[in-house]
């Protein structure tokens, strides 16, 4: 069973987008898709232990007082 890729839409500001298509015409990166893979992938590798801590302590709160 292979994995298959998911497309998300999304919307940039120009100035923002415009920062995206120097960096791909200076070569920096292949295209704009892999610039942003990239982008998330240290994006989510930075802030996985503070995102998993606040998972846990939600899960706790929510065990403790069982808010939903």
């Amino acid at each position: 069973m292979g994995t298959m890729d998911t497309t998300i839409q999304m919307t940039l500001p120009p100035r923002l987008h415009e920062q995206l298509r120097v960096l791909v015409a200076e070569g920096w990166f292949r295209d704009e898709n892999d610039l942003l893979l990239e982008a998330l992938r240290r994006f989510l590798e930075v802030r996985r232990p503070e995102l998993m801590e606040r998972f846990i302590r939600e899960d706790i709160e929510w065990g403790l007082y069982g808010e939903d």
